[in-house]
């Protein structure tokens, strides 16, 4: 009866519900749009949010723009995100610097979200906080980080810890890795860096590293030490390696060889080449086969570049070819 009562009074809502915004009653007509949305008719939603929008609910603009947005027409999804942001609507103004960020319009986009972080928007802080930091504007970036990271987001956590190792404060930065670490699965927090790494934001990439390895993720370290090798901070990058490598990470132990070749010390190199190889990595097997044909061991490079070709590795098999050639031509 309770279940069959409360179907009946659904009903009814939606009955008067629908009159009323057949009526013009712009509070109803955004009420329509919100049920179509929730049943999946797209058009329908967009036809009494668009009514609703044009008769001034703040809220039905709000919503017309994230469905014009998700359906591919930012050009009108901006229109109706300005409309609610003018309106006072601190969400809108968020999508909006969102929005004219995408099309690279950064002052824009600044400017909306330092409007929508004054509102308390966490989302907007964060944005802010990254576009100041890439920009190098260090003391602005730390406080929308740091408003952001004390109010529970992870990424305001991420962020501050970016731009308080660019400020030399590195000790500062490790107990919001940690935090970061305690609110977020490693897993997350290293996808999150490789976005970053991928979008060319290395700072972030590596401040998202440094989250998940405080929390003791092997491949998180063997990453952040990639980002500093890479940017040639060679001690650095050696530490993190070796904790990922004393968890077994082959390929942490394959960079450590990497890095003792650099500094021409063969003897280690080899050694931790071997210990990769062990756990099967192949790019260990290509770098000991270049280290026996560079000592003349022929017959053991052709072991290991025949052991990395074996596996369909491009470079393991052009290595081999080369030996050949090289064995053909001596």
């Amino acid at each position: 009866m309770g279940d069959g009562k409360r179907k009946w009074n659904t009903r009814v809502d939606d009955y008067l519900n629908r009159k009323a915004a057949e009526r013009g009653h712009v509070i109803a007509m955004a009420r329509m749009g919100s049920t179509a949305l929730e049943r999946g008719d797209l058009d329908e939603a967009e036809a009494w949010f668009r009514k609703a929008a044009e008769g001034g609910d703040r809220v039905a603009m709000g919503n017309l723009a994230h469905l014009l947005n998700e359906r591919g027409v930012p050009e009108q999804a901006e229109r109706w995100y300005r409309e609610a942001a003018t309106a006072g609507d601190s969400h809108a103004m968020s999508h909006l610097g969102n929005l004219c960020a995408r099309r690279g319009d950064s002052d824009a986009a600044e400017d909306w979200w330092r409007r929508a972080a004054g509102e308390g928007r966490v989302e907007a802080m964060v944005e802010l906080a990254r576009s100041l930091h890439r920009r190098g504007e260090l003391q602005e970036a730390e406080y929308w980080a740091g408003d952001a990271a004390d109010a529970g987001n992870v990424e305001g956590m991420i962020t501050l810890g970016a731009v308080l190792c660019d400020t030399g404060r590195t000790s500062e930065a490790e107990p919001w890795w940690r935090k970061a670490s305690e609110e977020a699965d490693a897993a997350s927090l290293i996808k999150l860096g490789h976005q970053a790494q991928q979008g060319g934001d290395l700072a972030r990439a590596e401040s998202c590293y440094q989250a998940a390895a405080a929390a003791g993720a092997p491949d998180a370290a063997v990453r952040l030490g990639l980002v500093l090798h890479r940017r040639g901070d060679l001690d650095a990058a050696e530490h993190w390696y070796l904790k990922a490598a004393k968890r077994g990470d082959a390929a942490a132990m394959t960079n450590l060889g990497v890095l003792a070749n650099d500094r021409n010390d063969p003897g280690e190199a080899t050694a931790w080449y071997r210990k990769a190889a062990e756990l099967g990595s192949v790019p260990a097997y290509t770098n000991l086969g270049r280290l026996a044909a560079d000592h003349g061991n022929f017959q053991e490079a052709e072991h290991w570049f025949r052991a990395a070709a074996d596996t369909g590795d491009q470079a393991g098999q052009r290595d081999l070819e080369e030996l050949y050639r090289n064995r053909q031509r001596f």
